[in-house]
């Protein structure tokens, strides 16, 4: 069924309910008289509205009231006013409200919330059963990181005195989980190595403790604790905590006393430690070649074979290639290409293998080499393809390049090739048929269980779309795989704006399940349309633009952190949207969408503009950083547009670029090109009308498919 109306997205789904710094107190306003009390949704909405503004004795008697007059969301009522109670300091009125919830509702999502509450709560009362709550509130919150980093500190507090080490190593534990919990995680460690100063003589625990600090940013105190580990420890252990140390040295900045600790390192570890890998790896990345090629060849003459020497050989063949030592180059891109089968370095191999010859203009052996490429991997095939398209018309052979270029758009008629090879056949495709969201009745299967179902529905209906997918997200883990469900869920996600749930659950339907126009809806979402289309006004770009980029940046998740420190949408770094903005941006303003979207597409404009509007050099900006593209612009003086990307060395970047241009594509044969209005009403249909929505991120993170690539912390085999 197609659910009528839209809401909001919620700012009022606690994540860290049960932390006393979640919420600053803002203004009050006193509570409506009885007779004059509005009806229990408006009641609701208003009553979250002054619990999200900090007016807790406000909001208190709303939900106490709603408790009689709304039944159908009980446990969010009961939920806030233990909340309330909490905040307020009276814990025990809190763990009346927490009982409650616990025993009329074992099913609600706030479950795990009110355990490590009672949990937290029963360990400031001495009460003796706080660890076997806090261990129930482990249990219950495998979906739930603020429940669980609660739940864990209360154990760890329980242990403080006793067992410290335990008590250090479970703090530690809530830090790698994030939030509030997390900082406070890190004020207790720093309070358990004042009272307990041993445990900072215990390299292990210092060498945890610098690895948690430079995830944390807090460089220079890791770089301390990690000398420490250095300095106590022996053997492979010393070594690896010189690795640690190198890599922070690295993270801040501190190249040469990087390299130093890295050196130490090599000379400690046994042959098949990674020290001199990663050395190897720093210089090249850093364009100190000769010194990286030295370690290069060590790595391949050890024996037994080292565990990166394939990715070694491959380093060393580039080196070569760069220096214009081909036949070298050559050699050793073969062994990988020969020994390799489909693996990535293997595929790599070939690759360089066809493009080389193609760069210095023998285009008979790119040729050939093009066609070994397509036969390796049925992965390059399209690839292949094009460019013994291009490599046929570079020689005049217009004919025979014309029928390559027709195959690739119609073995892949959306990718990035096909886009190419379109613009060399001159003759568009025609378009796709507009996406058709799915028109169907809820299945049988959810009248058992409606619990989830009714308050996803409720939720939606007083514009908490983030708790209503959260009840959908707690449906879906009760319901089995491949059910008739599962089309009909795609839906009502979309119905609450989480396109990214939606989409996810799209890509993993059996092939058949939908037709492709219906499956498109969710896979290619007009997603934030209204936001989208007014910050690509502002900055003079195509909103099918803006959806390809944030489509493979963060796959629609407002709260999507990659592991290089971006996020949001539009997948920011802190320090690139305050230079955007030209002022200092927070964090957490980065997951409001609205806020993520505007600065996303302003940098955006910025690199379009420094690229004299070059789509595809402006998302290797984006993805790779500028300093990457100005070498690879050397690498190809004046080239095409289609070599530019093949040029570019980090493979993760090369990746990027081709599929949101392929995203570009598909959204455009979809909803039409820049200034279309094709399919309109369907896409309004499916995206509704968020202009009056206020942003807010949803409640559940997640990493991106593709984050952002950090220079520094490369795992590709490539330099810029």
């Amino acid at each position: 069924m197609r659910f009528t109306g839209k809401h909001t997205v919620s700012t009022a789904l606690l994540a860290c309910i049960v932390s006393s710094a979640c919420l600053q107190d803002a203004s009050r306003r006193p509570p409506a008289p009885l007779a004059t009390r509005p009806p229990p949704r408006a009641a609701f909405t208003e009553a979250v509205g002054l619990y999200d503004h900090g007016a807790l004795d406000a909001a208190r008697p709303l939900f106490r009231a709603l408790l009689d007059s709304y039944p159908a969301l009980e446990d969010y009522h009961l939920a806030y006013l233990a909340a309330i109670e909490d905040r307020t300091g009276h814990p025990q009125e809190a763990s009346g409200f927490d009982d409650r919830l616990l025993a009329i509702h074992p099913a609600s999502v706030w479950v795990p919330t009110a355990l490590a509450r009672r949990a937290r709560t029963a360990l400031e009362l001495g009460d003796p059963r706080a660890e076997e709550l806090a261990e129930q509130a482990r249990d219950a919150a495998d979906q739930d990181a603020n429940a669980r980093g609660i739940a864990l500190s209360v154990q760890a507090a329980l242990r403080a005195t006793t067992r410290p080490r335990e008590a250090y190593e479970l703090y530690q534990t809530v830090r790698r989980g994030g939030g509030e919990p997390a900082r406070l995680a890190r004020e207790a460690c720093t309070q358990l190595e004042s009272t307990h100063p041993e445990i900072l003589a215990d390299p292990t625990l210092l060498l945890t403790e610098g690895r948690l600090l430079a995830t944390e940013g807090r460089f220079e105190l890791a770089v301390g604790r990690l000398a420490a580990a250095v300095a106590g420890s022996e053997g492979d252990e010393r070594a690896e905590a010189l690795r640690a140390l190198a890599k922070t040295y690295q993270q801040a900045g501190r190249l040469e006393e990087a390299i130093a600790s890295y050196r130490t390192a090599i000379a400690t570890e046994p042959t098949t430690g990674m020290a001199r890998f990663e050395l190897a790896s720093l210089l090249w990345n850093r364009d100190r070649d000769a010194e990286a090629r030295t370690l290069f060849t060590q790595i391949l003459a050890q024996t037994p074979p080292h565990p990166k020497c394939d990715t070694a050989r491959y380093a060393l063949a580039r080196i070569a290639e760069q220096e214009g030592r081909t036949d070298e180059a050559v050699a050793q891109f073969r062994r990988l290409a020969d020994d390799g089968g489909d693996g990535d370095l293997a595929r790599e191999a070939r690759w360089r293998l066809a493009w080389m010859p193609y760069r210095r203009g023998d285009l008979v052996a790119a040729g050939e080499a093009f066609v070994t490429l397509g036969a390796g991997s049925a992965k390059d095939r399209v690839a292949s393809l094009y460019w013994r398209g291009r490599i046929l018309a570079r020689r005049g052979l217009a004919g025979e390049s014309q029928e390559l270029f027709a195959a690739v758009l119609s073995e892949t008629p959306d990718g990035y090739y096909a886009d190419l090879a379109e613009q060399q056949l001159a003759s568009p495709l025609p378009p796709l048929a507009a996406p058709t969201p799915l028109e169907i009745t809820p299945p049988p299967s959810l009248a058992i269980h409606d619990y989830h179902w009714s308050r996803s529905r409720e939720l939606s209906a007083v514009a908490m779309n983030g708790a209503a997918a959260r009840e959908l997200a707690a449906l879906m883990r009760e319901l089995p795989d491949g059910g008739e469900h599962e089309p009909f869920l795609l839906e009502a996600y979309s119905d609450v704006e989480a396109h990214e749930r939606a989409l996810r659950l799209a890509q993993r339907l059996e092939p058949g399940t939908l037709s492709s126009s219906t499956l498109d809806a969710y896979l290619y979402p007009r997603a934030y349309w209204s936001r989208v289309t007014a910050a690509a006004d502002t900055e003079h770009l195509d909103p099918y633009v803006v959806l390809a980029l944030m489509r493979q940046e963060s796959l629609f998740d407002p709260d999507a952190v990659s592991p290089a420190g971006a996020y949001g949408l539009m997948q920011l770094l802190v320090s690139t949207a305050s230079r955007v903005s030209a002022r200092p941006v927070e964090q957490a303003a980065l997951f409001d969408p609205t806020t993520n979207i505007g600065l996303g597409t302003r940098y955006l404009r910025q690199l379009l503009d420094r690229y004299q509007g070059n789509l595809a050099k402006a998302l290797a900006a984006y993805n790779g950083g500028e300093d990457a593209v100005e070498k690879w612009e050397r690498r190809a003086p004046g080239g095409a547009t289609d070599e530019f990307v093949e040029t570019i060395s980090y493979r993760e970047t090369r990746h990027y670029v081709k599929q949101v241009l392929g995203n570009y594509r598909r959204y455009r044969r979809l909803y039409g090109g820049p200034g279309e209005q094709r399919a309109l009403d369907q896409a309004d249909a499916l995206a509704g009308d968020e202009g009056d929505k206020p942003s807010a991120a949803t409640v559940f993170p997640a990493s991106p498919p593709n984050p952002p690539f950090d220079i520094n912390t490369t795992t590709s085999p490539d330099v810029a």
